[in-house]
């Protein structure tokens, strides 16, 4: 293995900066090893030291965009299926998905001083649809020290560079409970503020704060409301989630089921568990609802019932032949990828945003 790292690090040398830039990308070799090889190369005065971590920030960032694509378009169906040509298992998943729904956006910065978690967390941060500028710039900002600590180190070993597993231990161990004591810090705040304003945020069940975190990386051009009672046509119904968008509204009821939920023409059948009913007659009265109020006010859209399924140890089985059903992971891509007949122009998404809360009240 290791003759076979010398010969790729030796083809990587021939090309530069560029091979510092590759081989981060591809991370067949650990980051650590590539960087502190290009150390070694500014020591021998071939590249510079700017050049080394400019090139060498690019690789990274670069190297964990491609894998928020994949979190972001293949989902975690995907990821676990082909993720280990990437060197990606489920073990890492599970990891990335802990600390990115524990501790939010802001693990994608000091996630990436903390072996595996730092790889691991740009998956759940594509699942999510994050903004990809706002996670560029933290990984951008991660990458920087991370790039510069091993050029430096990999320079000042010179051509003892190989030795840079025991070499660099000693530096990233402050990295590493640096990372951690942020990452608490930051969801102690958030756990401060969340309970300081519980009952404006309280969303009610599990499976809808699940549901409700998701949503909120949705976009801009998306209008979100939760749990609110809409009334039309008589009656009154409460919803979990309404989303209106550019192509259509969507009404959300999220079930935090585990284990097996099968569907068939007669209804669904479980695995486990006896609580919770069958919430095909439920969708079957929201999509009224929301039928009848778009009717009274002459607008057409695309009104679509979806049931989300959001317990991590819950499994699919066939399809309902009533509703979208589907779990956490693949909402937000189909919600934005949904083609409808009837598209909305951003004032008319206003229009029916403003129209629900007209027409609805908070059941929080």
């Amino acid at each position: 293995m290791k003759e076979i790292i010398h010969g790729i690090l030796m083809w990587l040398t021939d090309l530069g900066y560029w091979g510092i830039l590759i081989g981060l990308m591809i991370e067949v070799i650990p980051s650590e090893i590539v960087l502190s090889y290009g150390g070694y190369l500014v020591s021998k005065g071939e590249i510079t030291l700017i050049g080394a971590v400019a090139f060498g920030t690019v690789g990274c960032t670069v190297q964990q965009i491609i894998i928020y694509w994949i979190g972001r378009y293949g989902g975690r169906p995907f990821l676990e299926k082909y993720g280990k040509y990437l060197l990606i298992h489920k073990k890492h998943i599970d990891l990335g998905e802990r600390w990115f729904n524990r501790y939010g956006a802001g693990i994608i910065f000091t996630g990436r001083f903390i072996p595996v978690v730092r790889q691991a967390i740009s998956i759940p941060a594509g699942i999510a649809r994050m903004s990809l500028t706002r996670f560029t710039v933290l990984t951008v900002l991660a990458s920087i020290p991370w790039a510069t600590l091993f050029v430096w180190l990999g320079m000042t070993l010179g051509d003892n560079w190989e030795q840079i597993d025991e070499k660099a231990g000693p530096f990233i161990k402050p990295f590493m409970i640096g990372a951690v004591v942020l990452a608490v810090l930051y969801f102690a705040v958030k756990t401060f503020r969340r309970d300081k304003r519980r009952k404006a945020r309280e969303y009610g069940t599990a499976g809808e704060n699940d549901t409700a975190h998701q949503l909120k990386f949705i976009g801009a051009e998306y209008k979100v409301l939760h749990s609110r009672y809409v009334r039309a046509g008589g009656s009154t119904q409460e919803f979990d989630h309404i989303v209106v968008g550019p192509n259509g509204v969507f009404h959300i009821d999220s079930k935090h089921w585990s284990g097996d939920v099968k569907f068939t023409d007669t209804g669904i059948e479980r695995s486990s568990g006896n609580g919770g009913s069958d919430p095909t007659a439920q969708l079957y009265r929201h999509e009224y609802i929301i039928r009848e109020l778009l009717r009274k006010n002459g607008i057409k859209a695309d009104v679509v019932g979806i049931v989300c399924f959001t317990h991590p140890g819950c499994r699919l089985i066939g399809q309902s032949p009533a509703f979208t059903a589907l779990k956490l992971d693949r909402l937000l891509h189909f919600i934005k990828t949904y083609r409808p007949k009837h598209p909305l122009t951003p004032k008319e998404v206003a229009s029916i945003h403003a129209l629900l809360e007209q027409n609805s009240r908070s059941s929080r």
